[in-house]
């Protein structure tokens, strides 16, 4: 009977500690699959935070796209404008110079040869002007040579210069605009882009002025058919500075000069009734 006690309390302790295994085991495998899971979903969270910044780069560059698609658009429409002003400023010079070629038909006389030699001066005068309308009006650089106003034989000659002070900090090879005129003999001078186109050929004087205020600088240099011929410099750190240039240079019809910045400028280029900013120009021939 003793030795059947001691063996049924042996099993009983054998079958608990099976059992207490058992529990120990599933524990220890179900923390492994928790901690893999966590893992795994660690994983996940993270690669979906890239993807969500990817998106997010992706919808930038599509808005950027789309931006500058619009931008395209907007420029090609106004291109198609150019173009459909330009035909119609063609036909337009074509029209006037049928009408002036009629009337040359008309003319007769003793004083008939001179006046049809006249009138075709005339015609091809007012072509080639409207021709240079139409490219200035989209700057383009213009072709034609301007024409002397055929009622005086004075030589040409011009004075320019700005109305009031420019914007700031102008970047270098900026053009001077001098959008006043007091003289323009041989109409050369052009206030809509600061270029004077020589009339007629042979030895000119150029001249211009440049002024700055307290704290600026500003280097300039005049241009003849596209060779810098001439600069100035004007700096000032206390008060207001003024420089001046001036040329002698032989030049072709049809040459182009003007006045744009040397390099980049340090606050405005001034000009008003302390100092004039200035440029003119007249011939010696």
């Amino acid at each position: 009977m003793i030795i059947f006690f001691f063996l049924a309390i042996f099993v009983h302790l054998s079958a608990s500690h099976s059992a207490d295994s058992d529990i120990s085991d599933w524990q220890g495998t179900m923390e492994m699959q928790l901690r893999t899971l966590q893992k795994t979903l660690d994983k996940y969270v993270k690669i979906n935070g890239q993807l969500l910044e990817e998106n997010q780069q992706l919808k930038t560059r599509v808005d950027d796209i789309e931006r500058k698609n619009n931008d395209m658009m907007i420029k090609v429409k106004n291109l198609e404008n150019v173009i459909d002003d330009l035909k119609i400023s063609h036909a337009q010079c074509r029209t006037d110079f049928d009408k002036l070629s009629e009337s040359i038909v008309t003319i007769s006389g003793a004083n008939g040869v001179n006046r049809n030699q006249e009138v075709q001066n005339e015609t091809e005068s007012i072509v080639i002007r409207l021709d240079s309308h139409a490219l200035d009006k989209y700057g383009q650089k213009r072709r034609a040579q301007p024409i002397s106003d055929p009622r005086t034989q004075q030589s040409p000659a011009f004075h320019s210069y700005l109305s009031a002070d420019s914007v700031p900090d102008l970047r270098q090879h900026h053009p001077l605009v001098f959008d006043t005129i007091t003289v323009n003999r041989g109409l050369g001078y052009h206030t809509d882009d600061g270029i004077f186109i020589v009339p007629t050929s042979g030895v000119y004087v150029f001249a211009w002025t440049i002024a700055v205020q307290t704290n600026g600088w500003a280097s300039v240099e005049i241009v003849v058919n596209g060779s810098v011929s001439g600069s100035a410099f004007a700096s000032s750190s206390t008060a207001w500075d003024e420089a001046a240039g001036l040329i002698i240079v032989n030049v072709n019809a049809g040459d182009h000069v003007y006045i744009r910045m040397h390099e980049n400028g340090n606050g405005v280029v001034s000009s008003n009734g302390r100092g004039r900013t200035s440029f003119s120009g007249w011939s010696l021939s």
